[in-house]
């Protein structure tokens, strides 16, 4: 990894953003942020849209380069690259015929890295990839700023910018014990017959026992934690259908389920 910049602070990410979806995209995709991103990578970006539904899931941020009109799949997340990302992206380019790829994280372990650098190699020079780390700086004691660091773009790639590769650590373990219990009394009370990793260790997705499309997502940074229920069906429209009828009855639903005063509800339709 890079050695530490003298008179630089480095700060948790989300500090500025505290949750990805509601504060990190939305200000990703304010045009004065997307030249800051393009300025670090040579390209010249404007937003054509967010939350690009591309078959069940959705793109955060469609961009292209203002030069060339090149559609530019941006997938973004505040934690470490994971193998969820990557497909994520792979799948949002290909389904929108995006020929840039940008992945923002704040981390990023060797082997995604490597693995965006290869996808450079093998493809030919209309399609490219990048990689790109976003952090919160403090510099000299002033107030806390953000910035972008490329770590893989067309021809190279920054080895010293990425983690190691991935390995289990001590917080790893704390989370692993604390999800294990919770996951064991939601088999017991068969809501939920398995349950999968969501995105990195932070999370869980804990699919209904009576519909594949129904199910929990619960998730945790160190400032909080989210509990997500989401209803994706095979059939649109009685997702959509689904959703309504529930927030018809937002007011009893609230006011049914415990929670700590002053947490947040957000109903996304999408």
């Amino acid at each position: 990894m890079t050695a530490p910049e003298d008179g630089v602070e480095q700060l948790d990410v989300r500090t500025k953003w505290p949750h990805e979806e509601l504060d990190f995209t939305p200000w990703l995709a304010e045009q004065e942020n997307l030249d800051l991103l393009g300025a670090e990578l040579g390209l010249s970006l404007e937003c054509a849209q967010t939350e690009v539904q591309v078959g069940s899931m959705y793109l955060d941020i469609l961009a292209k380069e203002r030069d060339t009109g090149v559609l530019v799949a941006i997938e973004n997340q505040l934690e470490e690259t994971d193998l969820g990302h990557l497909g994520q992206l792979l799948t949002y380019a290909s389904g929108l015929d995006a020929r840039v790829a940008i992945w923002v994280a704040p981390a990023f372990y060797h082997e995604y890295a490597q693995a965006l650098h290869k996808l450079n190699q093998w493809t030919g020079d209309d399609v490219r990839f990048y990689g790109v780390k976003v952090e919160v700086v403090r510099k000299d004691g002033g107030e806390p700023e953000p910035r972008f660091r490329t770590v893989v773009y067309p021809g190279e790639w920054h080895l010293d910018r990425t983690l190691a590769p991935y390995a289990k650590s001590a917080v790893w373990q704390q989370h692993d014990d604390f999800f294990r219990p919770l996951i064991a009394e939601l088999r017991r009370a068969r809501f939920a017959d398995s349950a999968t990793q969501y995105f990195d260790y932070t999370g869980r997705v804990l699919p209904s026992g009576f519909d594949d499309g129904i199910g929990y997502a619960v998730s945790f940074w160190k400032t909080g934690a989210w509990v997500t229920l989401y209803i994706e069906t095979e059939d649109k429209a009685l997702t959509k259908r689904v959703f309504d009828a529930l927030m018809e009855n937002r007011a009893e639903i609230e006011s049914r389920i415990a929670v700590a005063p002053g947490d947040e509800w957000h109903w996304l339709r999408h």
